[in-house]
């Protein structure tokens, strides 16, 4: 079958019998143009079935309403809740929303050029920035937001949660529990949400005179192998683990059971169960995840519309959500 051609502007202009530029008018509602013309060309577009090309119209006016949103893991969960929210509340300014999954944990040259020619107005990123991300944005003045992590581009704005705060608290569920011995499973502390919250952990462990928490990275070595590991030893294995997100968590508590392994205490990170039902409740730190995509939605809507390039940092406070597993 022959692929229908696209109704153009020009054949709206010319079946209304005025200019291209006067229907653009109409669209975009001026002021110069009467309210019977605009009515008669929009009914004239629609019985022809015209859909406006919202790339070329925003490159003419230079002012495209897409935002590009960037993470690194299609399977967790909590991207999808919150790249949702953060959908709705951007829809609700006027904006439409691209998502982007990169093969890698940041937020590099590549993915900001990719912004740069699909003519973004600005880009939201869930992974750090690497340095030279400052120097693009001078040169391409597309701003950028940075969710759920902080870093120290002047010309960046970011928004997260208060992670060491959380750690605080998944150390103080944990003891509450009566565990003496502690594990931290995590992806690399190099990652700032990380290592904050490994830190509030680890300091909220020394206040309370427990011992620090052993420290594994959850992504190099496969789970099952480090489970086997560190609980080879029943006297040393921990009691109470803290996981750097929800995900990691379920991926603990599958393998604690397919190893007949001795039950732990488990506090996760980001409360997807608020969201997400399931059978097994996971004791989890999280925030309101739709007041936080609210007002990420905003900081990139304000820095788009203002011309701002960075300057404005927002960190959220966390609580920690009752379940079974602590």
């Amino acid at each position: 079958m022959e692929k229908k051609r696209r109704v153009t502007m020009y054949d709206v202009a010319r079946a209304a019998n005025v200019t291209p530029q006067t229907v653009s008018r109409a669209f975009r509602n001026t002021e110069d143009i009467s309210e019977e013309t605009r009515k008669r060309i929009l009914k004239i577009a629609s019985e022809l079935h015209y859909v406006m090309n919202n790339t070329a119209s925003s490159l003419r006016v230079g002012n495209s309403r897409l935002i590009v949103v960037v993470y690194d893991n299609l399977i967790n969960v909590y991207f999808s809740i919150m790249i949702d929210y953060l959908q709705n509340n951007l829809r609700e300014k006027g904006y439409s929303l691209l998502m982007l999954s990169v093969p890698h944990a940041l937020f590099d040259r590549s993915t900001y050029e990719f912004a740069v020619s699909h003519n973004a107005a600005g880009v939201v990123s869930f992974l750090e920035p690497e340095q030279e991300i400052g120097e693009l944005i001078r040169d391409f003045r597309i701003p950028v937001l940075i969710v759920g992590r902080r870093a120290t581009l002047a010309n960046v704005d970011y928004i997260y949660t208060d992670d060491k705060d959380g750690g605080r608290l998944a150390a103080q569920r944990l003891v509450h529990c009566g565990a003496k011995r502690f594990a931290y499973f995590s992806v690399d502390l190099g990652v700032s949400c990380a290592y904050d919250r490994y830190l509030g952990f680890r300091q909220e462990l020394e206040r309370q005179g427990q011992p620090a928490p052993v420290v594994v990275d959850g992504y190099i070595r496969p789970l099952q192998e480090s489970l086997a590991e560190l609980f080879s030893d029943p006297a040393a294995a921990p009691e109470g683990v803290f996981c750097f997100n929800d995900m990691l968590a379920f991926d603990l508590l599958y393998y604690f059971e397919l190893l007949h392994l001795p039950p732990v205490y488990v506090v996760g990170y980001d409360c997807v169960q608020q969201e997400v039902r399931s059978p097994t409740r996971l004791t989890s730190v999280g925030t309101d995840k739709n007041d936080f995509a609210a007002r990420a939605a905003q900081m990139i809507v304000s820095a788009v519309e203002t011309g701002r390039m960075g300057g404005t940092s927002e960190m959220v406070s966390v609580f920690l959500m009752d379940g079974v597993t602590a």
